[in-house]
């Protein structure tokens, strides 16, 4: 796999609620501010990863407000199938903007690195609140179980 085909996934420092993403892949680029209202994204974005890597399909929402991006995760075997859509407001349809396929090193390692660089940073809790810990720590384990494998 070359590395291009790797996500890219960059989270800024938060301020006022608000946190700059960065999610790039090959020649596809999302750049948004997301809100924590009316849910931490970053903890979504953890909750989502423990759940691929238990074999279970799960989604996300980066909000916007009033908008969003909706990132659903889909394992099917050794491949991980992400859907992006987006909609302009809650009752607006949502359209689907970009599918990736993947493996587990080119789409779980990037987002779980970022957000492990992420809970390094020091936060005003006023601004954001860092990752649950044992969310975080649940993922690492399972993480690693997978790099065992």
């Amino acid at each position: 796999m070359k590395k291009t085909d790797k996500i890219e996934l960059n989270l800024g420092n938060p301020k006022h609620g608000w946190l700059q993403i960065e999610f790039k892949h090959i020649e596809f680029e999302l750049n948004f501010n997301a809100s924590a209202v009316p849910k931490i994204p970053t903890d979504l974005l953890c909750e989502c990863l423990i759940s691929i890597l238990k074999g279970l399909e799960a989604k996300m929402y980066w909000f916007l407000e009033p908008g969003y991006y909706l990132f659903e995760f889909i394992p099917n075997g050794e491949t991980i199938d992400i859907l992006i859509a987006s909609s302009n407001d809650s009752t607006s349809k949502q359209k689907e903007i970009y599918k990736i396929s993947g493996s587990y090193d080119s789409i779980i390692l990037p987002m779980y690195r970022s957000l492990k660089k992420f809970n390094t940073i020091e936060l005003n809790e006023l601004d954001w609140k860092k990752i649950n810990s044992e969310k975080l720590n649940k993922l690492a384990e399972l993480v690693n179980e997978k790099k065992r494998v």
